[in-house]
């Protein structure tokens, strides 16, 4: 199997239906960087599509340096804002859909679990544009912090303290909305 540079490589070189590979293995997370970046499920698989018509578009800057994720997250962080630049519309956001969770506690236990998720999904979406998104690259993408401050053009330390000040804002919005809830 091969991986997603040579891939991408492939794509450069005139293989265009080599990125139907990278597609099928990328579409599921980009929505999900998206959906939790406080876009309705509509936009998201928009914006999906739209990466990858970029990414297209826009083989050739692909350098094979970084990994093809963090050059994919790249793009889709620019397809975002581009979004938001044309439709000015920041506040409305559908609430995050929640994943249904299937195990074999009981039904009390699920219940705890779900609200526990859901508690969570409203703390992370309390956060601040930039917050929420280090979190979602770092912890939901698995980026790591050299290529996450590379998209946001900020150096590894700034980076670090801006991940820190989000863990610490979110636990903080965690804690409120759980305390309230109780």
């Amino acid at each position: 199997m091969m991986d997603d540079n040579a891939l991408m490589t492939k794509v450069q070189q005139g293989e265009i239906d080599r990125l139907a590979i990278l597609f099928e293995r990328h579409h599921v997370s980009l929505f999900h960087y998206f959906i939790r970046t406080g876009n309705n499920r509509a936009a998201s698989e928009d914006l999906v599509q739209e990466t990858f018509v970029k990414v297209l578009a826009y083989r050739s800057s692909f350098s094979g340096n970084a990994l093809f994720k963090s050059w994919l997250f790249g793009i889709a962080r620019n397809t975002k804002a581009d979004y938001y630049r044309k439709n000015k519309r920041l506040n409305e956001h559908e609430n995050i859909d929640q994943a249904d969770i299937k195990n074999d506690h009981n039904l009390s236990q699920e219940h705890e679990a779900s609200w526990q998720t859901n508690m969570f999904e409203k703390a992370l979406t309390s956060l601040e544009p930039e917050q929420r998104e280090i979190v979602i690259l770092s912890r939901y993408h698995n980026l790591n912090y050299e290529e996450i401050a590379s998209m946001q053009n900020c150096n590894i330390n700034t980076l670090k303290s801006r991940m820190r000040k989000s863990m610490v804002d979110l636990k903080y919005a965690f804690d409120r909305l759980t305390r309230d809830k109780l």
